[in-house]
């Protein structure tokens, strides 16, 4: 039996991470040879509800070997906001020896079309290659839902001006709620640098704060961790601490979604971002994400990285 942690995947990540952060414990991530079959043996219970919706399990996606698994779902539609200029597709999600490849490229203008036809569309539109977005990228999202605990993802972002890598939970008035979220972005023009911010009741933070990551992100796959629970949100990076917000008040109520994606910045982000050129063309990679509840106990990301 398969167990719900595993995700089908075998716990292994195939790209050594060389780089290292100054005054940091050196880490690299795991290969085949330190893993052995105890990887194929860990087991689970199946999740139940969480405020009405269905609950996620925990699970450790290693997806150089697994691939997309039946729990993620590539996005394939045209947000129907002007403030986001990138249409999600599913062709623009790789899965590979490397992991997730999310590739972003420009749409070519014969394709463009009216938001309002999409919105309309019978899904011919969108099968012909139609798009109402300037480029076209992927978006990956977890199907079920899920609530505190700790949250990983091993990324690589993509560098240049007006590129956005974001791995963040989220809910929203589309699924019933209010707007909740937790985010960490790693912006294209200096992937030195995170952008992390939460949403509680559709309020931001005042001042969302850039935090120093201590090396390039755009250069190799780096740890990345949100820990969320009633009382804090925790960011890090490589293990080490960006930020933490505590408060019952400040942290965003649960449930919410996994996702993961790479946008492109359009004159509504020209301040934060800035804006991509019309030929702009990137890629990011992810090559493992996890979920771990509360009580722990359950694979995780982290666990693939050993110090030196």
């Amino acid at each position: 039996m398969k167990s719900p942690y595993m995700d089908g995947s075998i716990d292994v990540v195939v790209t050594k991470n060389p780089g290292q952060r100054s005054g940091a414990v050196r880490k690299s991530i795991f290969t085949t040879a330190f893993l052995g079959l105890s990887s194929l043996l860990m087991t689970g219970a199946a999740a139940g509800q969480i405020e009405g919706k269905p609950a996620g399990a925990p699970f450790r996606s290693v997806f150089p070997l697994s691939g997309p698994g039946v729990n993620w779902w590539r996005a394939e539609y045209d947000h129907p906001a002007n403030w986001l200029q990138t249409a999600w597709r599913k062709d623009a999600v790789e899965y590979g020896t490397a992991g997730v490849r999310m590739l972003l490229v420009p749409s070519a203008a014969e394709n463009r079309v009216e938001i309002r036809a999409l919105q309309s569309d019978d899904g011919s539109l969108l099968a012909a290659g139609k798009t109402s977005k300037e480029f076209i990228s992927g978006q990956v999202q977890r199907r079920k839902w899920y609530g505190y605990g700790r949250y990983e993802i091993i990324l690589q972002a993509a560098g240049g001006k007006g590129l956005i890598s974001a791995f963040y939970l989220y809910t929203g008035p589309n699924f019933g709620h209010s707007h909740e979220e937790i985010s960490l972005e790693i912006l294209g023009k200096n992937t030195a640098k995170a952008h992390v911010n939460r949403f509680r009741g559709g309020k931001p933070l005042e001042q969302p704060p850039w935090v120093d990551l201590g090396f390039d992100a755009a250069k190799a796959p780096r740890l990345y961790t949100i820990d969320w629970s009633e009382e804090a949100v925790i960011w890090s990076a490589d293990g080490t601490e960006l930020f933490r917000l505590t408060g019952a008040e400040q942290v965003p109520k649960p449930p919410m979604k996994i996702y993961f994606e790479l946008w492109a910045g359009s004159q509504e982000q020209a301040h934060w971002s800035g804006v991509a050129p019309k030929d702009t063309r990137a890629e990011a990679l992810v090559q493992c994400a996890s979920y771990t509840p509360p009580e722990g106990g359950t694979p995780a990301c982290s666990d693939l990285i050993i110090a030196e």
